[in-house]
């Protein structure tokens, strides 16, 4: 099942990439967000961009017959694979393993700036694609839904704290 978005933001490229390669700012975006324990795994340059990698806990509001596969907080490892493309869109790849739990989640952001184009519009725009899928019987497609409308929640409260974080990060 895929989950899409399209987050626009008037703020530059630059800008809105420290959310997603300074390690202080990844910490405060988390926890923003509600999760605990956050732990930076890595952060390294690569040849065309960056790699990141982060394990935190979130809460989990499941349903009765999910509880016992995700419990009350999940955890999650995450690795994202940033690399520069032409036109200046900078494309992130991600795995996302939520511990314990039978599911796979992988993803795409690709970021660019129409602006520069256009004329008018969004600075910066961020297209997100996720794909999970489970290969568990009977709970699965209950399970994958429920990720979706979880994932779904996540994406729009991390661009909405964004929008409000981002102008502030400016002033400072």
């Amino acid at each position: 099942m895929q989950v899409s978005a399209i987050h626009d933001y008037q703020e530059d490229l630059d800008t809105i990439l420290r959310f997603f390669s300074e390690e202080e700012l990844i910490i405060e975006k988390y926890q923003k967000l509600g999760a605990r324990n956050v732990r930076i795994v890595k952060i390294e340059e690569t040849e065309d961009g960056f790699l990141v990698e982060t394990q935190r806990e979130v809460p989990a509001n499941v349903p009765g017959m999910l509880k016992s596969l995700l419990g009350n907080y999940n955890t999650i490892k995450q690795s994202e694979t940033w690399h520069w493309l032409d036109g200046d869109q900078l494309k992130c790849e991600m795995q996302v393993e939520l511990i314990g739990v039978p599911a796979a989640i992988t993803g795409q952001m690709l970021f660019s700036e129409p602006a520069a184009k256009l004329k008018s519009g969004p600075t910066t725009r961020n297209n997100v694609e996720m794909t999970i899928s489970s290969s568990v019987p009977f709970i699965g497609s209950t399970l994958v839904s429920f990720i979706c409308d979880d994932i779904k929640q996540q994406m729009q409260t991390e661009y909405e704290f964004l929008l409000e974080a981002l102008p502030v990060l400016l002033t400072e």
